[in-house]
């Protein structure tokens, strides 16, 4: 059976069954599929099955955005992408039942094709929080949900209805099945009929919310230096190893602090080219003056200072990898210059009219909405194309059950003096697991490191644990949603830190426009702008280079 899976700046939502003759997208009630975007229609889009395939139609009278433009109405196939607002979909097919199979036999039968894939082997809990209390419920086989007290899962909501969704552990998947509720079942802010659940997603039923959580057991085993036990990060190691002896360049996106290099070390690791050096070049640290040089090399006398010649990154990754991280920051000229020797494979030294040839394999990663960028035009379309052949997302933190506490306690071993590893206190754990991460796996072991500076005892505790400004507000595109009244003062700040959190403010009140931020706080633009760079605050889209 298909399935739409569907993302959100990168992090996959939720996996919808295609178990019906059609489906309605919208942001009407009435969907069968809830996108809760504005520019989302109440009736966007139909996904119909016609003679044995899947299309999508537009019901909006705007057309569907595809990968090969808007239209009126797109046949479906493996890898096929809609976007929806901020929402990606993206088709994938499995094995399609024969005539007179039962729903059972369909979800059955869509486990047993390709479930192995994702095998989920370990216990997993909901955790069910309704009116102001939490518990926590073992899912084992099928567990009914509603206000029923016939039900498994007994809620006291009375927007839930009797009988209001069904979840059913199926080998290794996780399979939800909304009863026909009256006001819907809604995961991770969609609303769905059946859908496929994942650790970490969330459910909304009326006023209740059910998480999705794998039980807790031993410290996972690191993958090429990646500690994870959340089963979203197990799928980012299937993908490497899936992708890793291909030649073909990888796209890794992910926010600030992710470890988008280590992953691009996993893949090269992984790969035929082994053997061979692994060259990181970060396009963000090097001046605009010197990225050209640094990347293609130079001859003698190229530009003042350039006494010998010199290889570039491409040369010296030859028979390896090059990775690209930041690939979001360069200019539209060395757009160009990259995209040659993609196509190509080889490289012009600055001061040279001569062609080197080069054999590097290309990762490249950025923290940027690279697609977005695209439709601004400041990213070439054709070189998205070519780097983006394979794409990997890396999800954040906050969105990585069970991780934060398990990181944490090997920084802290990791750090601490030899033979006087601290231990975290339940207290700090459960703070550590309450912040919102937005500077991600980095921001977690610059607090831990500090924490083991700070402490004052033979443990860590919750007065240990301390989060500054830059690192609260790493995430560029999440630190305008935020609202302002939210942000909590931390005693002892500097004059420095106070100045970034007046700032924040100001952009927040202007969403994002600097130079009205800067009218505001009587400063100059340039100031502004450059510390909204620092706090990863982004652009407004109507004025990108604002």
């Amino acid at each position: 059976m298909a399935e739409l899976i569907f993302f959100r700046r990168g992090e996959e939502l939720m996996r919808v069954l295609l178990d019906q003759h059609s489906m309605v997208i919208g942001r009407g009630a009435s969907a069968d599929i809830a996108i809760p975007h504005p520019e989302v229609s109440r009736r966007q889009a139909l996904v119909e099955r016609r003679d044995g395939r899947f299309v999508a139609i537009d019901l909006s009278g705007r057309g569907l955005r595809t990968a090969s433009g808007t239209v009126d109405e797109t046949p479906l196939s493996e890898g096929s992408e809609l976007w929806l607002g901020d929402y990606r979909a993206l088709f994938r097919e499995a094995a399609g039942p024969t005539h007179g199979e039962t729903r059972n036999d369909l979800v059955g039968e869509f486990t047993r094709d390709v479930g192995a894939s994702r095998k989920l082997d370990e216990p997993v809990l909901l955790r069910v929080r309704s009116g102001g209390t939490e518990r926590t419920v073992p899912l084992e086989g099928e567990v009914v949900v509603g206000k029923d007290p016939g039900c498994a899962v007994v809620l006291d909501d009375a927007f839930a209805s009797g009988v209001h969704c069904r979840i059913v552990r199926d080998g290794g998947r996780i399979l939800l099945h909304d009863l026909g509720s009256t006001n819907g079942t809604w995961v991770n802010g969609i609303r769905v009929g059946h859908a496929e659940l994942t650790p970490g997603a969330w459910l909304r039923l009326g006023e209740t919310e059910i998480g999705v959580e794998v039980a807790k057991g031993k410290e996972p085993a690191a993958f090429e230096g990646i500690v994870s036990e959340a089963a979203c990060m197990r799928e980012v190691f299937d993908l490497i190893e899936r992708v890793a002896p291909s030649a073909a360049p990888v796209a890794i996106f992910g926010e600030t602090g992710t470890g988008k290099e280590l992953v691009a070390s996993a893949i090269h690791a992984r790969s035929e080219r082994s053997k061979g050096p692994f060259i990181p070049v970060n396009c963000a640290a090097i001046s605009r003056e010197l990225i050209e040089s640094e990347l293609f090399g130079h001859e003698k006398g190229a530009f003042t200072g350039a006494t010998n010649a010199r290889k570039g990154a491409f040369e010296e990754a030859s028979g390896g990898t090059i990775f690209l991280d930041e690939i979001g920051e360069l200019s539209a000229d060395l757009q160009a210059k990259l995209l040659r020797t993609l196509e190509l494979g080889e490289i012009k030294r600055v001061g040279s009219s001569r062609p080197f040839r080069v054999d590097a394999r290309v990762v490249a990663a950025t923290h940027r909405d690279l697609r977005a960028m695209v439709r601004q035009g400041t990213f070439r379309e054709d070189l998205y194309y070519r780097l983006a052949v394979i794409r990997v997302e890396l999800p954040p933190l906050r969105r990585r059950p069970g991780d934060v506490g398990v990181l944490a306690e090997r920084f802290a071993k990791a750090h601490a003096p030899r033979g006087a590893p601290p231990l975290l206190t339940p207290e700090a754990l459960t703070r550590l697991e309450a912040h919102s991460w937005p500077g991600n796996v980095r921001e977690l072991k610059n607090v831990l490191a500090r924490a083991l500076l700070l402490r004052r005892g033979p443990t860590i505790g919750p007065a240990d644990l301390s989060f500054d400004v830059a690192g609260e507000h790493a995430t560029s595109e999440s630190v305008l949603a935020e609202d302002e009244d939210t942000y909590v003062a931390l005693p002892g700040k500097t004059l420095s830190q106070i100045e970034m959190e007046a700032t924040l403010k100001a952009l927040r009140r202007h969403k994002g426009n600097r130079r009205a931020a800067a009218r505001e706080l009587d400063l100059a633009r340039s100031t502004i702008q450059t510390r909204a760079k620092e706090l990863g605050v982004p652009p407004p889209s109507s004025d990108p280079d604002d």
